[in-house]
């Protein structure tokens, strides 16, 4: 019983210290960069998707030259409309245009959104606002997002519907074939 016991305890820690390091997910690839001025010192934009394309989900993150530590900031993401829209779970819990950049979470000596979409194909404009010891200072960015990936949104539907609608005509039809079978129910059922 010992054995068992002492074996028991001993798998069950072997897993969970081996689980840890196992449930850490990696930060994605980053696969292109933009540096831009940021004041005296710059601010690098880097995607985990390029060319962008609107819809599809990827992650951006902001690094300023000097590191996070002590500054903090916001980002404004202007639609090709000309409105700022909010992008992501930061800005929909935000509520408001300008996004406070938040550390990334799979790196946290950057900041970053994760997993976000931008929603219409054009020239979207990112408006950074870093606030550091030195002072406040600004950047911005404009980025073309070509069109959606995969068919046209019509014929996407057009297929997901369309095995509904063979259940919704077989439906029918057993109902309508039935009919006659329900009326001599209801007519002998003195219930």
């Amino acid at each position: 019983m010992r054995r068992f016991l002492f074996g028991s305890v001993l798998t069950a820690v072997l897993l969970l210290v081996g689980a840890a390091p196992a449930a850490a997910v990696a930060p994605p690839r980053m696969v292109h960069s933009e540096v831009l001025p940021l004041g005296g010192s710059t601010l690098t934009v880097s995607f985990s998707d390029w060319p962008l394309r609107a819809d599809r989900s990827l992650d951006f993150t902001f690094a300023p030259a000097e590191g996070i530590a002590g500054r903090g900031g916001t980002v404004r993401a202007v639609s090709p409309g000309g409105s700022a829209t909010q992008l992501g779970i930061v800005g929909l819990l935000a509520g408001d245009p300008d996004m406070t950049l938040a550390r990334y979470p799979r790196d946290p000596d950057v900041w970053g959104l994760d997993a976000v979409a931008l929603p219409e194909e054009g020239t979207w404009r990112f408006e950074f606002t870093v606030r550091g010891p030195e002072g406040t200072s600004r950047a911005e960015l404009a980025l073309t997002a070509g069109p959606r990936p995969g068919p046209p949104p019509a014929l996407s539907w057009t297929v997901g519907l369309l095995p509904w609608a063979v259940a919704a005509l077989v439906l029918a039809h057993r109902w309508i074939r039935t009919r006659p079978v329900r009326r001599r129910i209801g007519s002998s059922w003195n219930g």
